[in-house]
């Protein structure tokens, strides 16, 4: 969303396909046209027919507006792409003083020369800082959630703030991503704006792969310090002028491919965190945009199950919540999903080769398990699971 790419460079032909939720092979939600009218809302304020960057962007205009219309994330990016070369303006509209993408493009060339992403992200933030005072990022340590990228952003009257935020944490996400190849690991994004709700289910925020703060003080991302030391696996404004011309899909996985087992974990870690603790292989091929019976064969051909990837990660919370909170035995069962003491028992037992009192007896004194498992419950559960979930030793 910076530099830009020659794919968009020429406009469609009429004979251009468009694209529509309604389109897609498999019916899977996406962005709806709600979404995608305060996308244009800038443009719009600036005299720009929306339906004509619509069309250059290859999408159907009738979903301008329309609940029920949607796009995927490559239909997004072209969205977007089609919005900032229309304006010249890398914020598509919602600020008051324009980024230019000429300006836009020097400032990729410069953290594109980092060696590493923590390198390359202060780079970016000093240079966004001398662009202009209408955004205003920085970098904040903290003691028990990583590093915070704190962002700032006053947009002008008539256009929707919230959807502007989620779009520049989609794009700083997906960059920062790809440069080093593989997914950042986010601790945590909070964003002042309300939970949006689609009529089609969609989740915008499950990108992230982490949980999400609304209603909070500041809008920011947080990092966890050890991808800051991480070495950029591409360094040329070519590389990543190839990269947009393919229209990358800002609803998938960023930054490499992960093995299907990684993202069927993360599902499940998301699905947990919601509290569901037994998710069918249908709702996690849905979120993973797959179908169940291509899961269980990418799966089978990582030598994985999906029964075993979700049996083991129910263990795992359980084993961390007996040695890193001071719960019952019994209410640690509740808290990973049993409605019986002894069912919780009989499936932890079989986990850990011993039950769960024996566990908490043998391991309690075990540093670096104690650390280990104060960890994972902290990655894992919201912090608003309060005394339910137990007090951290």
């Amino acid at each position: 969303m910076a530099a830009k790419s020659p794919a968009l460079s020429v406009p469609p032909t009429p004979s251009t396909p468009v694209d529509r939720l309604a389109a897609m092979d498999d019916g899977r939600p996406g962005l709806d046209g709600l979404a995608i009218e305060k996308l244009l809302r800038g443009a719009v304020l600036k005299g720009h027919d929306p339906m004509e960057i619509l069309r250059e962007a290859r999408i159907d205009p009738s979903a301008y507006g329309d609940e029920h219309a949607a796009i995927d994330g490559s239909a997004l990016f072209r969205l977007v792409e089609c919005i900032q070369q229309k304006l010249d303006d890398a914020y598509v509209g919602f600020l008051a003083e324009r980024c230019r993408l000429a300006l836009e493009t020097e400032r990729t060339r410069a953290y594109l020369h980092a060696n590493t992403f923590g390198e390359a992200l202060r780079v970016s933030i000093r240079f966004t800082q001398a662009l202009s005072s209408d955004i205003g990022p920085q970098l904040i340590e903290t003691d028990r959630l990583g590093v915070m990228h704190v962002c700032a952003y006053n947009t002008v009257e008539g256009v929707d703030r919230d959807i502007f935020v989620w779009l520049r944490f989609v794009w700083i996400y997906h960059l920062f991503s790809w440069l080093i190849g593989r997914p950042l690991k986010l601790r945590r994004v909070f964003v002042q704006g309300r939970r949006p709700v689609q009529a089609n289910g969609f989740d915008r925020f499950a990108l992230f792969q982490c949980p999400i703060e609304f209603g909070a003080k500041v809008d920011a991302l947080c990092y966890d310090r050890n991808d800051l030391n991480v070495r950029l696996v591409h360094g040329t404004l070519a590389e990543y002028e190839a990269h947009n011309a393919g229209a990358p899909d800002w609803f998938a996985p960023p930054g490499g491919e992960l093995s299907w087992r990684s993202r069927t974990e993360q599902v499940l870690v998301g699905l947990q965190r919601e509290g569901k603790w037994l998710p069918s292989i249908e709702d996690v091929a849905e979120r993973l945009r797959s179908q169940p019976r291509r899961l269980r064969r990418n799966l089978a051909g990582e030598g994985e199950t999906f029964q075993h990837i979700r049996t083991r990660l129910r263990g795992e919370m359980a084993g961390a919540l007996l040695l890193a909170t001071d719960l019952p035995v019994t209410h640690v069962g509740y808290a990973v999903g049993f409605s019986e003491p002894g069912s919780f028992t009989r499936n932890f037992s079989e986990w850990a080769a011993m039950a769960p009192s024996e566990y908490r007896q043998r391991y309690k004194a075990d540093t670096a398990r104690m650390a280990a498992a104060t960890t994972l419950v902290t990655e894992r559960r919201e912090p608003q699971a309060g005394t339910q979930a137990g007090h951290l030793r």
